[in-house]
């Protein structure tokens, strides 16, 4: 295992943009990734219980849609920020599937995603106890999920255009489908007032849905006009301290954002996009994992150029930095309570967490504006 983190930055941190901070005298963000247990375990999703440790969902498989119905099932793990060490190794046992997303509850419950077994699991980390059930629609293929504060676990069904609810106490199931048979849900989270906000990922289609507490499903177009074709593929979903809903877009190297003032559902009114130029022409773009810290700026990455970043509204500028395996830094991003950006690196088998620090921490790196807003 590697040494613990220091009291401040030092040497043995993994640094980007060093001339930069320098240069700018701005603020900096230091890295450090740390190996996963075992091998080959493609970590993916990422949540933190109550205590701030990070819990990793490890499929042992990339999903491309699905995996090989003879891998195994697959793993979770934690890790504890504290002593810089994973704590526990779940090994999923005979008869689960490969775990994608992950959720903890307000009890310290872990929940999780099977779609290979179109199943949702849960480990009892008192008990040590797993435990499985079936979705009802066949090939659902429950993907990310969400708690919301009843306590009820939501979550995307990829392959079913669904959304699905779990009641834990009364083991029943529920679901909504989109109107669009094509629209393939991939993120999902919950506002304060449980209002439950998802992606609508397939191009040709392009939405953000929300199904709200009493019942109301809602769509938002992201643009006005045709979106078929053009790589615009709403990947995660997250909500901005004041409770405005951000999103990442995929294969169109940008994030947009729903003003939920100005927001009319069946059009795109409240919606901007922001773009970004990639530094790598050769690359591609994928724009994936994204989540906003307490200031209210934005983090994001981008899994073809092996890079994470920030979006300043106040700026309206992009600062990207070096994933420090260059592994795929995919959908796993997430902002704890200490502001600290963590995210896994599926490829190198690790999992990465950059901490800002300097006189202003939120722009490090080379800081260039928003390409576009549309």
């Amino acid at each position: 295992m590697r040494r613990n983190f220091p009291v401040v930055p030092r040497i043995s941190w993994r640094f980007v943009a060093i001339a930069a901070c320098a240069v700018l005298l701005a603020s900096c963000v230091a890295v450090r990734d740390f190996v996963v247990p075992g091998t080959d375990n493609d970590p993916w999703g990422t949540a933190f219980d109550g205590s701030g440790r990070v819990w990793v969902a490890m499929p042992g498989c990339d999903p491309s849609p699905t995996c090989s119905g003879s891998t195994l099932p697959g793993k979770l793990a934690l890790f504890d920020p504290r002593t810089n060490s994973w704590t526990t190794v779940v090994s999923l046992p005979d008869g689960f599937g490969q775990p994608l997303f992950v959720a903890v509850d307000r009890n310290g419950k872990v929940w999780f995603t099977m779609p290979v077994t179109n199943t949702i699991g849960r480990f009892d980390p008192v008990s040590t106890s797993v435990t499985q059930w079936q979705i009802p629609t066949t090939s659902g293929g429950p993907w990310d999920l969400a708690i919301d504060g009843n306590g009820k676990v939501w979550f995307t069904e990829h392959y079913a255009n669904k959304i699905g609810a779990f009641d834990p106490g009364s083991h029943t199931f529920q679901e909504v489908s989109t109107p669009a048979v094509n629209s393939n849900p991939y993120g999902i989270t919950v506002d304060k007032s449980n209002n439950i906000w998802f992606t609508e990922n397939t191009d040709s289609v392009a939405l953000i849905a929300e199904y709200t507490s009493g019942g109301i499903l809602h769509e938002y177009k992201i643009r006005n006009t045709s979106t078929a074709g053009t790589g615009l593929t709403p990947h995660r979903i997250t909500l901005d301290p004041s409770g405005n809903v951000w999103w990442s877009e995929g294969w169109v190297s940008a994030i947009g954002k729903l003003d939920r003032a100005t927001a009319q559902p069946g059009t795109n009114a409240g919606v901007t996009e922001y773009g970004y130029t990639p530094s790598c022409n050769s690359c591609g773009s994928h724009t994936s994992g994204i989540a906003a810290d307490s200031q209210g700026v934005i983090w994001l990455d981008d899994s073809l150029q092996n890079t994470f970043g920030s979006f300043s509204t106040s700026s309206q500028t992009f600062s990207f930095y070096k994933s420090p395996s260059g592994g795929h830094p995919h959908d796993g991003l997430n902002v704890d309570s200490q502001n600290r950006i963590w995210f896994d690196e599926e490829f190198a088998n690790r999992l990465a967490v950059a901490i800002q620090f300097g006189p202003s921490a939120s722009a490090a790196a080379a800081s260039f504006p928003a390409t576009s807003s549309r």
